[in-house]
């Protein structure tokens, strides 16, 4: 495990928790967020399940039934609880718009009422079951392809997305460049192609170069780009900032922060602390967790007569993370371990 990439899982996951706290003025939060984990997940599995794929010991549904197990059972807790408590507040879904999540195919369909019904954060969840589908495919196609192939086929997709996306009507920038699967499989195979180069001679010279204490000044560097795509991303066109420019920024500090985990940097040890790698463990449970727990919040303070908007979102702060652990613990821990039998 590469402990700071486990502990900026929380990093990223709060950044999303609180642009749904404060709303669309940190849409920014979201938005790199969300291109932070699926580039994560291209990266993270090819490290796991690499050798595997090249040695053809790599069984894919297997491999799907083990990462259904972890995550679907609460997919399935938190998409109830939405509905019986929006039923209790008088809202009643309709079940064409529930279905799809359900099945974990709502991000297909190009429209908010069935990709954001109930637990809206679980369009998340279908994308990447579409990219565990084609992750074998995937890694074997972009870590055989020649390099210079390889750079042809980015120019072309490079090309053939930006005319796309400047030709889609504005509305729907959404529910195609940032929710539908595939098009953000584009962020899986980065991650893909990051761990082809983190396992190059070229990548294991950077991480021989990075690995002493003068890495310190590299940190602060990272966290400044990532910054700088926050003031990048109020000037560009939403065709732009919702997806393409993070791919500017997320590879490189990902890659960074991968051979920065053996180094002594001050960052670097600050994420590797043990609160921070225990945060970053529950860091899946926070988001799917996390709308829940702001929608009762919000709930019981209007029921209250209580007021003030940083009072709600301190209270769902203070909530969430007991709320997530506890999740962890007693539900999505002891399901997995009833499930994962079966799939083994």
């Amino acid at each position: 495990m590469i402990k700071t990439l486990h502990a900026l899982r929380f990093v990223f996951i709060m950044l999303i928790v609180v642009s749904h706290i404060v709303g669309s003025s940190f849409d920014f939060g979201g938005d790199c967020g969300v291109s932070f984990f699926f580039v994560l997940s291209g990266f993270v599995l090819s490290l796991a399940y690499g050798d595997s794929i090249e040695r053809g010991q790599f069984k894919p549904s297997a491999f799907i039934s083990r990462q259904l197990s972890k995550f679907y059972p609460l997919h399935l807790l938190t998409l109830v609880a939405f509905v019986l408590l929006d039923i209790r507040l008088g809202h009643y879904y309709d079940w064409q718009h529930l279905m799809p999540s359900i099945l974990l195919v709502q991000s297909w369909i190009p429209d908010d009422e069935y990709f954001f019904a109930a637990n809206g954060s679980s369009w998340f969840l279908c994308d990447i079951l579409f990219f565990y589908l084609l992750f074998r495919l995937a890694y074997l196609w972009l870590r055989r392809m020649p390099l210079i192939r390889l750079g042809i086929l980015a120019i072309v997709v490079s090309i053939v997305y930006l005319t796309f996306a400047f030709m889609i009507p504005l509305e729907c920038v959404n529910s195609i460049l940032y929710v539908a699967p595939w098009t953000r499989l584009l962020d899986f195979c980065l991650g893909i192609l990051l761990c082809r180069f983190y396992d190059s001679d070229k990548g294991r010279q950077w991480a021989k170069a990075l690995s002493g204490r003068n890495a310190t000044p590299w940190e602060l560097l990272s966290i400044v780009l990532l910054v700088s795509s926050f003031y990048a991303y109020g000037l560009l066109t939403p065709r732009l900032r919702c997806v393409a420019l993070f791919w500017l920024v997320i590879p490189p500090f990902l890659l960074f922060y991968s051979y920065a985990d053996k180094g002594h940097g001050r960052v670097t040890r600050c994420l590797q602390h043990p609160l921070l790698q225990w945060l970053g463990g529950i860091s899946f449970e926070i988001y799917l967790v996390h709308m829940l727990v702001l929608r009762i919040v919000n709930s019981v303070c209007l029921s209250i007569g209580a007021s003030g908007e940083w009072l709600s979102a301190l209270c769902e702060l203070v909530l969430l993370i007991p709320v997530a652990w506890l999740t962890k613990r007693f539900f999505v821990d002891k399901i997995y371990v009833s499930l994962i039998k079966y799939v083994v």
